[in-house]
């Protein structure tokens, strides 16, 4: 069973990463476009940087799994400063509203006001989906502890993002996939986060009831936080496979490298590390870094190892 596990945790993140650099190329585009240009998109191809590259999904994935691994626990503060010190290298593919955020610590507002101010400036327009996309390394921290779990999720979101939806959200992601790594199934999963979860905003659980019945032409792709939600729990709840699922998700289009980023951490939950496809393992890379791949792996097995220490 340990194996086992330890291998849901490294297709966790290593998930993650593929989905990020999957989607990288064609992330804005309509599903329209990318079967005009690429008929099926089913591999990493070049887009805004070179094939296997990732974005921020994955980059502030392993600045939340980073501060984790080496504290031992999930400590907001370390976690804030990471993520602004990512915020200096001038990183690709910032979204619009973390970018606010951090500008504003960057000038040297606490992290906290600086998440308040914005949320008072553009709310409702605040839901995106950039603390889900980074979430997974609490849950996979805690995936022994609900309690903790959802605390930290909300917290985590909170880093950058404080609206209702993306703080529930992340929990919500979070309990199902602590299910999925002690090899719960699908239907069973998704009942413990319902009940955990009973109290979220009606209008994220009216989504979740939904994936059932829904078409993929009918799933949304935006980058507001429950379509991306949705996405994710609809390719997951549907398909067997790790590979069908990321290609089906990437070409709906729209945000693509987020949706399959989350996407991918399920199903590698679900499936373990080696049911994604080597082809894309082997290719991930940020700019001339080809570690991003071991990375994935030392800080899974990180990870593993705290939690399973508690």
């Amino acid at each position: 069973m340990s194996t086992d596990r330890l291998e849901r945790f490294q297709g966790c993140l290593v998930g993650v990463a593929v989905g990020d650099a999957l989607g990288m190329p064609v992330e804005g585009l309509s599903k329209e476009k990318i079967c005009q240009s690429f008929g099926t998109l089913k591999d990493m191809f070049d887009g805004n940087r070179p094939a296997g590259n990732i974005t921020d999904d994955t980059m502030q994935t392993l600045c939340l799994a980073e501060s984790i691994a080496e504290l031992g626990e999930f400590n907001p503060d370390d976690a804030a400063s990471r993520l602004l010190n990512w915020f200096r290298t001038d990183p690709f593919g910032i979204g619009v509203h973390t970018q606010r955020v951090l500008s504003l610590v960057d000038k040297g507002m606490d992290w906290r006001k600086a998440v308040e101010e914005v949320e008072s400036r553009h709310a409702p327009w605040t839901a995106g989906n950039g603390s889900l996309m980074r979430c997974s390394p609490v849950g996979l921290r805690y995936y022994r502890d609900i309690g903790k779990l959802l605390e930290y999720s909300h917290e985590s979101s909170l880093l950058t993002h404080a609206n209702p939806l993306c703080k529930s959200s992340c929990a919500f992601f979070n309990a199902v996939l602590s299910r999925l790594l002690r090899g719960w199934d699908k239907k069973d999963a998704l009942s413990f986060a319902m009940e955990v979860l009973a109290h979220a905003p009606h209008q994220l659980l009216d989504r979740v009831q939904e994936i059932f019945g829904k078409s993929a032409e009918e799933i949304p792709t935006s980058g507001f936080v429950l379509d991306t939600l949705q996405c994710a729990l609809w390719a997951w709840w549907h398909h067997e496979d790790f590979e069908n699922a990321l290609i089906v998700v990437v070409n709906l289009g729209g945000d693509t490298d987020t949706n399959a980023a989350v996407t991918g951490a399920l199903l590698g939950a679900q499936y373990g590390l080696e049911a994604i496809p080597k082809r894309w393992r082997e290719k991930l890379r940020w700019q001339n870094d080809t570690t991003i791949f071991d990375k994935c792996i030392k800080l899974a097995t990180r990870l593993y190892e705290l939690a399973e220490s508690d």
